[in-house]
């Protein structure tokens, strides 16, 4: 195959030293939360104008993988998701982070995460066309359907307490509906103020929901005590085989959420994320502590999320149609090193594309070597005191969503999503089903506005006459009826994790 006449260019010089950068600040911009992998991406295409078309690229891809998998360090370790990717490992990783295990917590988000990257990327060199042709079956009638099912990931991420969740999740689509409507140009729901006129955001819901609500949180505790509890950290960062196998179902789960959901635009890892959380829940077994820093569950979100990132690239460089909002920007990165993306750019130009395929397979690989160096570092910060590290969180969150947005208005916005988040975690309203609101709210909408247009008011016959909308259709109801049935779940088994919880919890006289 010709592909393999360009493996030998990836190990150039200039192309592992990009490689090496790209990966890097990925996983430091990434785990900053309000700063995210397109922001870092942009950030480095002025840099990439004085390398050849190949070694630019190759910058670009790697920042994308390396930065999506970043947002799980801070996510894992603070409850501070770094990218809107790692939301929904922020609340099995960090729940093991407080019970003294982040290193587990991170293993395990290294293994799924540097894996599923893999993977992507061998989807992306070996089934790229196939796979994007079969991007083009997808229409407004499975859009629809999708963020349907994703909405039903709101069951699922309550947690027990459906009704506080389904109030949440019903909150997050009133929220997405802020803002000038894209059809008419009628604000709706702007109240007057401006910050609102263009919608609300996911950056700032994010950062407030997640991370300004975790630092408040942390100051509200005993501010002497640290996050985890203990005094020192393990440092194997690479999981057992044990760990592997016992998880080995977890992990296929998410990375098969995270190839399919990759190819299909306007999905990507923000969806696929809490869909494999979701799948990870409705599978669970008698034991399973879900919410409480079960293993089960980050291995599945990280393993999505990641699993995203090289079939996200397959329609913007076989069709040229990008995936995501990452894919945009090196989209736009091509267009400027005079790359037209299509089935041309395989036969003009097969150096470039097969060399930047290759790079991004082994920049996955070199992930999950710089990630070693750096989770040693930054685990640290579970052994700061919360009055110390509560306060770096909210400042943190408050750079961030300015940086990444260059909008005071979302500033304020993440705040007020900060307390939101603050006393809903406390009266066990899930920040994740708001969350999930706002994400898919905005693509049911759009979607179903066009799937009306063309079906002329009558959606139904055309939903029933398309095959893969059928398919969707049996999910929805398998997802129902998992969502709903007695939950097995329910009827928990005393589990070393409880002996944990209790000791934590009892008085200090009482140890």
């Amino acid at each position: 195959m010709e592909l393999f006449s360009y493996v030998t260019e990836i190990f150039s010089v200039f192309n592992l030293g990009a490689m090496l950068l790209g990966v890097t600040v990925g996983l430091v911009i990434g785990a900053i939360p309000g700063l995210n992998p397109p922001m870092a991406i942009a950030l480095l295409i002025p840099v990439s104008f004085q390398f050849p078309a190949e070694t630019a690229i190759i910058l670009l891809v790697s920042c994308y993988a390396a930065g999506i998998y970043g947002g799980s360090f801070s996510a894992i370790l603070l409850r501070a998701p770094g990218t809107s990717a790692s939301a929904a490992s922020a609340i099995e990783g960090y729940e093991m982070t407080k019970r003294g295990r982040a290193i587990e917590a991170i293993r395990i988000s290294t293994f799924a995460s540097v894996v599923g990257g893999v993977v992507s990327g061998l989807a992306l060199m070996f089934l790229a066309p196939p796979l994007a042709r079969f991007s083009l079956l997808f229409g407004p009638s499975e859009f629809f359907l999708i963020a349907l099912l994703g909405l039903l990931s709101i069951a699922a991420v309550s947690f027990g307490a459906l009704f506080r969740g389904l109030l949440a999740g019903f909150a997050g689509l009133l929220l997405a509906t802020f803002g000038t409507d894209l059809a008419s140009g009628f604000p709706r729901y702007t109240f007057g103020y401006i910050g609102f006129q263009g919608g609300i955001d996911i950056l700032p819901a994010i950062v407030g929901l997640f991370a300004f609500a975790q630092g408040l949180e942390l100051i509200s505790q005993n501010t002497e005590g640290t996050i985890s509890g203990v005094k020192k950290l393990s440092w194997n960062i690479w999981p057992r085989p044990s760990e592997i196998w016992r998880l080995r179902w977890s992990l296929v789960r998410g990375w098969v959420t995270g190839l399919v959901m990759g190819i299909i635009p306007a999905a990507g890892a923000s969806v696929a994320q809490w869909m494999a959380y979701a799948w990870e829940i409705s599978s669970g077994k008698p034991g399973d502590q879900f919410g409480r820093g079960e293993p089960k569950g980050l291995a599945a979100t990280e393993g999505s999320n990641n699993g995203v990132t090289g079939t996200s690239l397959i329609p913007m460089f076989v069709l040229g149609i990008p995936g995501g909002i990452s894919a945009a920007v090196i989209f736009g990165a091509l267009m400027v090193h005079g790359l037209q993306p299509g089935m041309q750019l395989f036969t003009a130009h097969p150096q470039v594309i097969y060399t930047v395929m290759w790079g991004f397979l082994i920049a996955n690989i070199l992930m999950a070597v710089v990630a070693a160096v750096l989770a040693r570092m930054i685990a640290y910060l579970t052994l700061v005191p919360r009055g110390i590290i509560g306060p770096l969180i909210l400042v943190f969150s408050v750079v961030g969503v300015y940086a990444g947005t260059n909008n005071i208005h979302n500033v304020w916005i993440m705040m007020g999503f900060g307390v939101v988040g603050y006393y809903a975690q406390r009266y066990n309203f899930s920040p994740a089903a708001m969350l999930l609101g706002l994400i898919l709210g905005p693509i049911a909408e759009n979607v179903f506005r066009n799937l009306i247009i063309i079906t002329d008011n009558n959606p139904i016959p055309y939903i029933m006459g398309r095959p893969i909308s059928l398919v969707i259709i049996a999910f929805i109801l398998a997802a129902i009826y998992f969502a709903f049935r007695p939950k097995l779940l329910q009827k928990r088994v005393p589990t070393d994790l409880d002996s944990v919880e209790q000791a934590k919890d009892a008085p200090e006289g009482g140890r």
